[in-house]
């Protein structure tokens, strides 16, 4: 699942990391390493990637 989200964010700009808690994702911009989520489950990552696409 990892992989996946963070093939679509490398096009939106994005880098989707494991948080500490399983199952949860965090999102940070590639350019200046700014956090955009923090804790988000997948289908929310998804939303925020397409978002800043």
């Amino acid at each position: 699942m990892l992989e996946d989200l963070n093939k679509a964010a490398k096009k939106a700009g994005l880098h989707v990391a494991n948080a500490k808690k399983d199952g949860l994702y965090s999102i940070r911009k590639t350019k200046n390493a700014k956090l955009i989520a923090k804790n988000v489950d997948a289908d929310e990552a998804a939303s925020i990637i397409s978002d800043h696409s």
